[in-house]
């Protein structure tokens, strides 16, 4: 009697252990992903329990790594398998993908590491490895732009996800009958005396009908007062999107004063110099000299002031699916 009591102590204990080891191996599972967001393509996740530092400096993290996951729909599926070239033949077999990503919050950078598609039984389809990983540029058309800002706001909490979707996340720059320009304070960031942004900038013809679009990332030093375009992608009906980064000529100039790029570039100073902590968030040097003799027009908007509200970029209407807006993981999108 004494030893069936025994024994049926231990299977109950056995039982419970296994089913505490279970449970937490059940809740591990299910709080694995963070959801992101979802549309009609694409459902976007991130892990919150393998953000890592991969190194730093200064105590400053720069170079952050993390597991990202993406469910694809069928349109999502073909996307992906189409621009990727993906050895997929059936759409409906891919459901879900995962990455390994790693995150220049200095730069504003994000870059695969590797990268693993699955269908519905979790069957691993096909499997990249990247020997050379290439650093994508992240702003308001990177595919990428709400896994960079979600995983960074795990590490230093300042406010990257909700400058996305804020009514002062465009900085108007100038408009008038032939265009207009807005700098994007989401990308915008000083690195001692030189602020790199993106700016969006439309061209109107003689009807106020968008003829063009300019899409560049810009670097001011506001010390020499100079400047120079760093990327440019182009839009027009015609041409539809082209880089003409190739094209550039990479070498700082001259500001000429009173010209439109003066415009811009006293209002981008301004604005940095106004909001220090926002410019230099995550800097590892934070001795850039902003001359405070800087002025602005009474119409320089701030962040409490909402300029072109929309959380992609303040698009011409009609112009669809901006520098690869929507595209799939991993897509050479900047």
């Amino acid at each position: 009697m004494l030893m069936r009591l025994i024994k049926n102590i231990i299977c109950l204990t056995v039982l419970m252990v296994f089913t505490l080891f279970h449970t937490q191996i059940s809740f591990a599972a299910d709080s694995e992903w963070y959801w992101i967001s979802s549309d009609d393509k694409y459902s976007k996740y991130f892990s919150m329990t393998r953000i890592t530092t991969v190194s730093s400096q200064n105590n400053i993290p720069t170079c952050i790594e993390d597991w990202i996951k993406t469910g694809y729909a069928p349109g999502g599926a073909a996307e992906t398998i189409a621009n990727m070239k993906l050895p997929i033949n059936d759409p409906n077999q891919l459901v879900y993908s995962l990455a390994r990503v790693q995150i220049n919050p200095q730069e504003r950078t994000l870059r695969y590491m590797e990268e693993i598609f699955y269908d519905k039984d979790g069957k691993a389809l096909y499997t990249l490895k990247y020997d050379n990983p290439v650093n994508k540029d992240i702003n308001s058309q990177s595919f990428d732009e709400k896994f960079y800002a979600m995983i960074v706001d795990r590490v230093f909490n300042k406010g990257e996800g909700g400058r996305l979707i804020s009514n002062a996340r465009w900085l108007g720059l100038w408009s008038n009958e032939s265009g207009e320009s807005s700098a994007d304070t989401a990308t915008l960031r000083q690195i001692d005396n030189n602020i790199i942004v993106w700016i969006w900038q439309e061209n109107k013809d003689s009807a106020g009908n968008v003829s063009s679009i300019q899409f560049m990332k810009k670097e001011y030093n506001v010390k020499n007062l100079t400047a120079r375009t760093l990327k440019y992608n182009f839009w027009s009906p015609d041409t539809n999107w082209i880089d003409k980064t190739p094209n550039l000529d990479k070498n700082m100039h001259s500001i000429i004063p009173e010209s439109t790029e003066d415009v811009e570039f006293k209002k981008i100073r301004y604005y940095a110099n106004k909001y220090p902590e926002w410019a230099t968030r995550y800097q590892i040097n934070k001795t850039a000299t902003v001359p405070t003799n800087t002025t602005a027009t009474t119409t320089t908007p701030t962040p409490t002031t909402p300029v072109n509200s929309t959380t992609t970029s303040p698009a011409a209407s009609g112009v669809t699916n901006p520098i690869g807006s929507v595209g799939p993981i991993g897509a050479p999108i900047n």
